[in-house]
């Protein structure tokens, strides 16, 4: 009985994001958290068995033990020739994704390595970009693709018999308006460098890796063949922004003819087949990548998108509206807001409604609760609530709606710089983000707003502040 319950935690921790929240519960789990057999199928589970070996050298010492590698192998982990290279590469410099792998544990993979015949000088992720094109950009696929056929061959045999598999993409985190986020944000720009510290993949090698298949797309079937599964997901993004790209090319030659719907249909088709998906994020970004073409190719893109996913026009404006509106987005134009709100089949507050409600767009706290918060700031960028208050006026619901979540963050800001009078900007929310929020405030409250009952519990919380003196006038 005791070997079962041992079984059905081992399970359960497979599916556990975070196992350390299972260390501290009692004996029995911190167990299983140290058995190498459970970090290897949580590993593989969570990664695939293409990723599992970096990310075990990645959580470091605290970690990876000689036993989980041994079995992460046993159970066909991938270790690829450019896995070992870019091991010799990290080795020893402070900061990086080896940093804390212990000693004897980096001898055992570079043995592994000499054991298949995968070490030796070199970067594999240059030699397939020599072979497939050295060309940069994803747009210059049309020009010349001969030299990846020229090469099939050798990449054949990088891919096969070197199992050569790009790191996986670094992980994008929800955007915030604070200090926090953005220092997050440079840290990530400046691992653009190669090799980058934190091992992940950066977007220019991975987009080497879009244009290949863009060419060559039977390069899917080759890198599943050696249980690369995740090719898809890992590149969906950057593929399927190159074949519009390469559709609809930014600067079109002189004999270019726009193509019509079965032409695009049929390519998207191609592609979906390999396992790419026309997500909603990929729909969004592709209008936005062409906002300023909308009036030529916005119908066909829309039309496109209707017989790849069957969905109804107004189920993609209404996905694609969303996205349009991710806070961290900020509008030079709103051709494309307009695009999609002229598109939908109903009128054009109720869309925006529906999407205001998917962000949240409303009084988020209490007169009490909001004292606690360590966070308050504008749910949608500052720009969009602009751009409501012209196109609705002040007395609209939805212009109101936007202004229960401009008045609560800017209370916030008051109780805070109240709580510390020392601080100009409340700790931890940016420069941008405050100088936003009290200018759309003042935007607001000059065009008059209505006031509104549940407003008066929030301003009678400050006791000198200037918005609020602001507020009383209008």
């Amino acid at each position: 009985m005791q070997s079962l319950y041992y079984e059905l935690r081992m399970i359960i921790f497979k599916y556990v994001d975070t196992p350390i929240s299972l260390i501290l519960t009692d004996r029995k789990w911190y167990a299983i958290t140290q058995d190498p057999y459970a970090r290897a199928e949580w590993l593989i589970y969570k990664y695939g068995k293409t990723h599992a070996l970096f990310h075990a050298v990645r959580l470091g010492s605290d970690f990876i033990t000689v036993g989980l590698v041994r079995i992460l192998l046993v159970r066909n982990a991938i270790i690829s020739r450019y896995f070992i290279q870019r091991l010799l590469m990290s080795i020893g410099s402070e900061g990086s994704w080896t940093s804390n792998l212990p000693s004897p544990i980096f001898t055992q993979l570079i043995i592994e390595g000499y054991n298949r015949d995968l070490v030796v000088k070199g970067n594999d992720m240059e030699l397939f970009h020599y072979l497939s094109d050295p060309a940069d950009t994803l747009t210059s696929i049309n020009d010349d693709p001969q030299k990846l056929f020229q090469n099939l061959s050798d990449i054949k045999d990088l891919i096969l018999n070197k199992k050569f598999v790009p790191f996986p993409p670094r992980p994008k985190f929800i955007y915030e308006d604070t200090i926090e986020y953005h220092i997050q944000l440079i840290q990530d720009r400046s691992q653009e460098d190669y090799p980058p510290k934190d091992g992940y993949e950066n977007s220019r090698q991975l987009n080497v890796i879009a244009r290949a298949i863009l060419i060559y797309p039977d390069l899917v079937i080759m890198w599943k063949e050696i249980g690369y599964y995740e090719i898809c997901s890992d590149v969906n993004d950057l593929v399927m922004q190159g074949a519009f790209l390469t559709l609809f090319p930014p600067t079109p030659p002189t004999n270019w003819i726009i193509p019509d719907i079965d032409f695009v249909v049929t390519r998207l088709r191609q592609l979906r087949n390999f396992g790419f998906q026309l997500t909603r994020v990929v729909m969004e970004e592709t209008f936005h990548l062409f906002k300023h073409r909308l009036n030529e190719i916005g119908d066909l893109l829309l039309s496109s998108f209707q017989v790849i996913r069957n969905e109804s026009k107004f189920a993609i404006v209404r996905s694609c509206l969303i996205k349009t509106l991710k806070p961290e987005r900020d509008h030079e134009n709103f051709n494309l807001l307009e695009f999609l709100i002229n598109e939908i089949d109903q009128p054009a507050e109720t869309a925006l409604k529906y999407v205001l409600n998917h962000y949240n767009v409303a009084f988020k706290y209490d007169a009490n609760s909001i004292k606690l918060s360590k966070m308050r700031s504008l749910s949608v960028n500052s720009s969009f609530y602009d751009w409501v208050l012209k196109e609705y006026g002040p007395n609209s619901r939805i212009t109101q709606q936007c202004f229960d979540d401009i008045l609560e963050s800017r209370i916030w800001i008051d109780l805070k710089l109240q709580e510390n009078p020392e601080r100009d900007i409340p700790e931890h929310l940016t420069l941008q983000a405050f100088n936003s929020i009290c200018s759309i405030y003042q935007k607001y409250c000059n065009d008059k707003i209505p006031f509104k009952a549940n407003f008066f519990p929030y301003l009678k919380l400050e006791k000198s502040s200037g918005g609020s003196r602001k507020f009383y006038q209008v």
